[in-house]
């Protein structure tokens, strides 16, 4: 009985120290202990003719993973062709999954410069996320005192697809990244279009000469890469342009710059010019390396471009050319009937005097052409078969200096017009006489002009093309068109 009577009581002194424990409160962090988290790749098939390779796979070193804002790099191993991590600790609770890629370090792997995507999970919202059952930017849940492996699709990696994976140039391999700096100026004849527009908002409020909003899109090899603008920014502080350059191979670069501007009744980004270059050449810029640039005054000499005024054109219209032609009823070659105009813009519904631009090729009278209207000034837009910006510069000299010339008609103009765009013989026809002397001084006049640039208050040469144009284009479909706007 002693014995037993000893037991008792030794049971009864667990009891009571284990109701102790039970009743005491857990200390800060108890419940809440990290948990380990593993990730698996699942590769999943674009194609269903193509599986990922097993040189692919065995070709896998670590796993980048993003969550949230902070980045990973796993270690991983492969069994039976799904690529498993190790593990990290993460607190219990919801997180979201924001990049998972699958990398090889390229046998280097005290370098990470040549670290390359072997497999990557799309991003959501991405031409590639339809692939996939969860893409890049999906939630998953951590629980206490559970392991957890979260599962992730990933698709084989093309380079020239990181678009299509939601990525940006910085996942590309062997490539450094570059910058330029851009600031610009808008002037404007009447400053108060602008009221109501971005421009209204800027320190300094509306002026005739204010800082532009812009935007540049980055072309790497005529692949797009990148867009940024300005929108937001201090008024004349530079704009900083990254975009990458393959240090193994030659690369092509072109910005397109687009300034905002009032047209059609409402505020748009509209092309102004694209600068071309390679590798790591840089455009002119200013002591600070700031490349600097003028849109309205293009006889600005402060800034590193100076660019016309913005032509306040439709995108779109209908060209029909009258039957009667050469001459027709306004001066011109043609009258050009416009059509399909909906909003205020310079061009407008009614009929114009219209010149022909090509005189080996022909168009069909009466017939309503849907065309893009394309203004002289931005001739980098105009198919590769129309002359060149030089050639519309001097067409443009031309017609701002008639007052030069004591006697011109329609005849003259138009055998002018020939001879500057597609160096015409001179010799008659499709009623146009041979060049005479006025012709040819003309000719010779604006030869010395390939430079200039028509200002507010003067005219351009606004060009007809036929929609859908590719602008590769060699040869033209039907006869090239234009006619004269004011600025």
């Amino acid at each position: 009985m002693k014995s037993f009577r000893h037991i008792s009581s030794f049971i009864l002194l667990i009891v009571l120290m284990g109701s102790l424990v039970s009743c005491r409160k857990n200390p800060p962090g108890d419940m809440d202990k990290a948990v380990e988290v593993t990730f698996s790749g699942q590769t999943v098939q674009k194609d269903t003719k193509v599986s990922p390779t097993k040189a692919a796979l065995e070709n896998i070193d670590y796993a980048t993973v993003e969550i949230g804002n902070k980045t990973y790099h796993l270690p991983v191993y492969n069994l039976n062709g799904n690529i498993y991590t190790t593990s990290i600790k993460l607190d219990p609770g919801n997180y979201t999954l924001t990049k998972f890629l699958l990398m090889s370090n390229h046998q280097t792997p005290a370098d990470s410069s040549d670290d390359q995507i072997v497999f990557a999970t799309p991003k959501m919202g991405s031409v590639y996320a339809g692939f996939v059952a969860h893409p890049a930017g999906f939630q998953f849940n951590v629980q206490t005192l559970t392991k957890t492996q979260v599962s992730v699709e990933v698709l084989q990696f093309n380079p020239a697809d990181y678009q299509k994976f939601g990525f940006d140039f910085t996942v590309l391999p062997q490539n450094i990244t570059r910058e330029q700096k851009f600031a610009g100026r808008l002037i404007v004849p009447d400053y108060l279009d602008y009221a109501g527009s971005l421009y209204a908002s800027q320190t300094g409020g509306l002026q005739q000469n204010m800082p532009a909003i812009f935007k540049i899109d980055v072309f790497r090899d005529d692949q797009f890469v990148v867009s940024y603008n300005n929108e937001g920014q201090a008024p004349d502080s530079a704009l900083r342009i990254e975009y990458p350059d393959d240090i193994q191979a030659a690369n092509r670069f072109r910005f397109d710059l687009y300034v905002y501007v009032k047209t059609g009744g409402e505020f748009k980004y509209r092309f102004v010019h694209a600068w071309n270059f390679t590798d790591d050449e840089q455009l002119l810029h200013d002591p600070q390396g700031v490349v600097r640039f003028v849109v309205g005054d293009p006889q600005n000499q402060s800034a590193n471009y100076a660019f016309g005024p913005v032509a306040n054109l439709p995108q779109n219209c209908t060209l029909t050319l009258d039957n009667h032609f050469a001459p027709g009823s306004q001066g011109g070659y043609f009258d050009a009937g416009i059509s399909g105009i909906t909003s205020p813009y310079s061009l407008t519904n009614g009929n114009y005097p219209a010149w022909c631009g090509t005189d080996t090729v022909s168009i069909n009278l009466g017939h309503a052409y849907p065309m893009e209207v394309i203004s002289s000034l931005t001739p980098q837009r105009l198919p590769a078969y129309a002359p060149e910006a030089a050639r519309w510069n001097r067409l443009n000299w031309l017609f701002n200096h008639l007052n030069r010339y004591a006697f011109y008609d329609w005849d003259i103009l138009q055998g002018a017009g020939w001879m500057i765009l597609n160096d015409w013989d001179g010799l008659g026809h499709s009623r146009v006489s041979d060049a005479n002397s006025i012709v040819l001084q003309m000719v010779s006049d604006a030869q010395t002009h390939g430079d200039f640039i028509p200002s507010y208050g003067q005219q351009a040469a606004v060009i007809f093309i036929p929609q859908q144009t590719r602008q590769q284009e060699q040869t033209p479909g039907v006869q090239l068109v234009f006619t004269l706007i004011d600025l």
